[in-house]
């Protein structure tokens, strides 16, 4: 046993686990305030979780195989769950998180072009240069300086897609998505009409989502940009949006309309941002509370490094980075919960699934399942060496999906995190403000409920002290 895995590894910051059984109005107030806090210890150890909200039974499938039955093997059964739509859609629209059939394949033919290796390439100097440029901004300030890690991870990978999307159009459109992204997970929550399947029109008479008009001035700055590129087909510059809109489907050669593009930047904003700095966030906070993956961490930056920026054809050589991320993504997966719905009744697990029934599969269960993972609540990158990877079943793992609905981001995002955590890592140590409460909240994504308030410690800094002590 390594001594990341041994009895000294500190305890990290999970949601209270139920201790007795709880009644259906605790469930749902649980499940409205913390998606994570309805589960208690066994049901991280159980293969299949069968429940019942009044007439509507709803699974948690939690073993590997099974796993790969509903997202891959039998996956034209299984389609997005009725109440991740409900959540979803009124601030999405019809993006590739929300869409199916026909209409879902493609669009994603459409995009698939733009996040390939060498789309993803070309968008990591944006990284580089807007990490460069919040860490300016720390360097102005004095020491020691706290923090909000989890604001500025956020305000980071905002600026990034945004620039990636929109070029010189972005910094603009920031402060409108981030404050409309933040009011939005907050105020959407599933209610015990959603989960029932009653019918959406009547579901917003009785108990309307206060979603209207968060998206209003999004929208209205995206459409000024599609009429002017539209006026303006052929000029500069090339970015995301562009791409988008010149896309044609390689099928059916038609392209996207406006409302369709919308919809996809939308989706791609929220998606493409949160996954990430949710990510980095986290793995500020795992790296404080374990200076022995940090120091590793530091001397792989330097070998690799050595102080410079690092370029997208360093990735590959920044294995232990990844690996950081990666063991952060397993103990707090952004995405902590997948929804399906089948379209007819299946057999999973010994267990009859009807048609429509709900379908979950919480990669923040399967992430910690014992049977799967050693000493699964602690904090170990080596997990992700490749021979061990290799000796876990595929679907052990699933920070981003699995199957034909794997994320179309997933390559940017892990480049994203990768890049930043190195360019970070090389300048500032970040330490966890004494006090400061920790509590990983599920709610559209995994959140820290209260922030990641953290004190900067320059790495240069302390190096000079160090050496003047001695």
């Amino acid at each position: 046993m390594s001594a990341i895995g041994s009895s000294k590894a500190p305890i990290l910051a999970a949601p209270p686990r139920p201790q007795a059984r709880t009644s259906l109005r605790q469930s749902l107030r649980a499940m409205r305030e913390n998606a994570l806090a309805a589960h208690d210890e066994e049901n991280f150890k159980a293969d299949i979780i069968v429940q019942r909200i009044l007439w509507r039974r709803m699974f948690i499938i939690n073993e590997p195989n099974a796993i790969r039955h509903v997202l891959l093997d039998n996956a034209a059964n299984y389609t997005k769950s009725e109440v991740g739509r409900r959540l979803l859609e009124p601030g999405l629209g019809r993006g590739l998180l929300t869409s199916e059939g026909e209409t879902w394949r493609r669009h994603r033919r459409i995009m698939a072009p733009s996040f390939d290796p060498r789309s993803v390439a070309g968008y990591a100097p944006i990284m580089t240069a807007v990490t460069e440029e919040l860490l300016a901004q720390w360097d102005a300030l004095s020491e020691p300086h706290e923090t909000d890690v989890a604001a500025a991870m956020m305000h980071a990978t905002l600026h990034i897609i945004s620039r990636a999307m929109f070029s010189s159009d972005s910094d603009e459109i920031v402060d409108t998505v981030e404050s409309g992204v933040n009011t939005y997970q907050n105020t959407v929550r599933p209610g015990l009409l959603d989960l029932l399947h009653v019918p959406l029109w009547l579901t917003r008479i009785i108990a309307p989502q206060p979603t209207h008009g968060i998206f209003d001035e999004f929208d209205k700055k995206v459409d000024r940009l599609l009429t002017e590129r539209g006026c303006k087909p052929d000029a500069e510059p090339k970015d995301l949006l562009a791409r988008l809109i010149a896309a044609r489907d390689s099928e059916g050669g038609g392209a996207m309309t406006a409302q369709e593009v919308r919809d996809q930047v939308v989706t791609i904003f929220m998606a493409g941002h949160e996954t990430t700095s949710q990510a980095l966030s986290w793995t500020w906070y795992l790296l404080a509370q374990h200076p022995a993956v940090e120091r590793k961490l530091h001397d792989e930056l330097a070998a690799v490094l050595g102080g410079r920026t690092p370029r997208y054809d360093d990735i590959g050589n920044l294995r232990y980075a990844r690996m950081v991320i990666e063991e952060s993504m397993r103990l707090y997966p952004p995405a902590h919960t997948i929804g399906r719905q089948p379209v007819a009744a299946d057999e999973v697990l010994g267990h009859r699934i009807p048609a429509g029934a709900e379908v979950l599969i919480m990669p923040w269960l399967l992430h910690r399942k014992p049977s799967l993972w050693e000493n699964p609540e602690c904090f170990e990158p080596e997990r992700f060496e490749a021979e061990r990877a290799a000796a876990r079943p595929r679907f052990a793992y699933i920070p981003f999906g699995a199957g034909p609905r794997i994320c179309i981001g997933a390559a940017f995002a892990l480049t994203e995190a990768v890049l930043i955590l190195a360019t970070i890592a090389q300048r500032y140590r970040l330490r966890l403000k004494p006090g400061h409460p920790v509590e990983p909240q599920g709610l559209i994504t995994l959140r820290p409920r209260y922030g990641m308030q953290m004190i900067l410690e320059h790495r240069q800094v302390r190096s000079r002290q160090v050496r003047r002590m001695g």
